[in-house]
């Protein structure tokens, strides 16, 4: 039976790393690949953000089982859900009327959500109760190519990559930068956690 605290941290971590998604979307100076995948399918047929998000990754759980011939893997839905009603929430309802022109404040706000992200992402791995469709999807692709892990991420993030900007999402610099230090920011959220533990703090 999953603990009450864990759950806790499990929505804690996903409100975290959306509100980091949200702030680097919001700057305005690149997203991360997948990221720029959902916002190009909402500037061209609408919806939200979050339910692109959540129509995405849930495809992921079923063309991840075909590739590896196995069994959907359904716990993955949990991460699915909430990452779209995070998203939705930060940008539908927090976010709503925020735009972000000056340089400055789009420098501040990307690399806040880059550091946001990773730390929810840290949070949220630690109970190790479930994989994400993308990182299901990267062991998928190496299984079924016979390629390394390492290798397989690279070819879908730079597959998503190229759909988003064929989409127009918001492709930039800052795509690169998410895709070599998110995780650089996951390593040291992990660190944080560890000496938080180590200081009695159980929830983590």
């Amino acid at each position: 039976m999953i603990k009450h605290t864990t759950v806790i941290q499990i929505i804690a971590g996903y409100l975290i790393l959306t509100l980091g998604v949200s702030l680097i979307i919001l700057s305005g100076l690149g997203a991360g690949a997948w990221d720029t995948v959902y916002v190009g399918l909402f500037k061209k047929f609408g919806l939200t953000i979050g339910t692109w998000s959540f129509l995405v990754t849930a495809s992921l759980i079923f063309l991840n089982a075909l590739l590896t011939w196995d069994k959907p893997q359904f716990k993955s839905f949990i991460g699915t859900v909430l990452t779209s009603l995070g998203i939705d929430f930060w940008m539908e309802l927090v976010f709503s009327s925020t735009v972000i022109t000056h340089f400055p404040i789009q420098i501040l706000s990307f690399f806040s959500g880059v550091i946001l992200l990773g730390f929810g992402v840290a949070i949220y791995i630690r109970p190790k109760l479930f994989s994400g469709p993308i990182d299901g999807l990267m062991i998928a692709t190496a299984k079924r190519l016979n390629i390394s892990i390492k290798n397989a991420r690279i070819l879908n993030e730079f597959l998503a990559l190229a759909i988003g900007y064929l989409l127009s999402g918001p492709v930039g610099l800052g795509t690169l930068f998410v895709a070599i230090f998110l995780g650089y920011t996951i390593q040291y959220g992990t660190v944080f956690l560890n000496r938080l533990k180590d200081k009695g703090l159980k929830i983590i």
